[in-house]
């Protein structure tokens, strides 16, 4: 098998030559010249593209971006202009420092622009992307967020989430539902679109919203939105890159087909047979903790296999990753979890 035909049977939940194993472009582009890779790929390393078959416009808003130095420092603020009034967000150095919404009148912008949000297909674009990525890589359709994770990780961020759940909750809910239509619409037209795959880039951890929020805000969009993707044949897959345990038997119910980027503690906190106990019939495509990555060859192989032991009985619904951080031994350790997964 190659890469591709490893995925599908792994989306399929059933049983490949041997465990995938990917990377995210975004880990892998700032090296892909470097010719440590090649070998990899020939052992069946596979790069993970997120595309988009869904394009999204916003009338009556004008996107200002001012880049700047302070203190020495390159900065960059984009201001979003509406009729209404604008927001504004600014990075250092790429790291976020300043959010679009402090406040109720921040809210008040941000709901006039998901009222005003267009959405089409571009389903041309994605399959000329694909067409264009090299034999070792897979086109993923990414739908992104669920509207409250987009509210909590792009527009609030999270040492202020919980303050403003607590100061703006109205305004959070006016918004949120805004948004679920939105999510909704988005998910109708990657459902007739080409990728099997379907991306739900959550970037969802449990101790920033627990049971009873999770049951509120994501729960029923999943409930609502993923059996549209279902019913075209589409495999939906939710970015849980954080605590789940908490949440466990409320992410047994949500009809998602995989849970990626699933970490064993300390990142996580669940191993690999808690979380297939919790969710026996859930795809699982898993990171190997970064601390591991430094391990002497034979500790990380005999830890590799141990964890495909744990995470899978049959040797099915069950991959790994590169989708946090690439290791900066990459060039050693990546070839010896290969090595381990082609073992087995």
């Amino acid at each position: 098998m190659n890469i591709h035909e490893r995925l599908a049977a792994f989306w399929s939940g059933e049983k490949p030559d041997k465990i995938p194993y990917t990377i995210y472009f975004w880990e892998w582009q700032h090296t892909m010249a470097d010719p440590a890779w090649l070998p990899m790929y020939e052992k069946g390393l596979g790069v993970t593209h997120h595309l988009s078959t869904v394009r999204s416009h916003t009338r009556d808003l004008e996107i200002i971006h001012e880049d700047y130095v302070e203190n020495g420092t390159p900065w960059t603020r984009e201001i979003q202009r509406t009729p209404i009034g604008d927001i504004t967000q600014t990075w250092e150095k790429g790291w976020h420092r300043k959010y679009l919404i402090e406040n109720a009148n921040d809210y008040r912008v941000m709901t006039y622009i998901a009222e005003h949000m267009e959405f089409s297909s571009c389903y041309d674009e994605y399959l000329k992307a694909e067409q264009e990525i090299k034999p070792y890589g897979i086109a993923l359709s990414c739908i992104g967020r669920t509207p409250l994770q987009y509210i909590l990780v792009d527009y609030i961020g999270l040492e202020n989430f919980a303050y403003h759940l607590a100061d703006y909750g109205d305004e959070i809910r006016t918004l949120y539902n805004v948004m679920r239509k939105n999510f909704r619409r988005t998910v109708e037209i990657a459902a007739k679109g080409p990728g099997r795959f379907i991306s739900n880039l959550e970037n969802f951890t449990a101790e920033s919203l627990g049971p009873k929020r999770y049951g509120e805000f994501l729960l029923p969009v999943y409930e609502e939105c993923f059996p549209i993707l279902q019913a075209e044949g589409k495999i939906v897959g939710s970015h849980y890159d954080g605590r789940t345990a908490s949440c466990k038997e409320l992410i047994a119910r949500a009809p998602i087909d995989l849970i990626e980027s699933l970490t064993e503690p300390n990142e996580g906190d669940q191993t690999l047979d808690q979380a297939r106990a919790a969710w026996p019939n859930k795809l699982l495509w898993c990171n190997i903790r970064v601390g591991d990555y430094q391990l002497p060859p034979d500790q990380l192989r005999a830890q590799v296999q141990d964890m495909v032991r744990r995470g899978t009985p049959d040797g099915s619904r069950l991959a790994f990753e590169v989708s946090e951080h690439i290791p900066v031994n990459w060039r050693e350790s990546m070839p010896v979890v290969l090595d381990a997964l082609a073992d087995m």
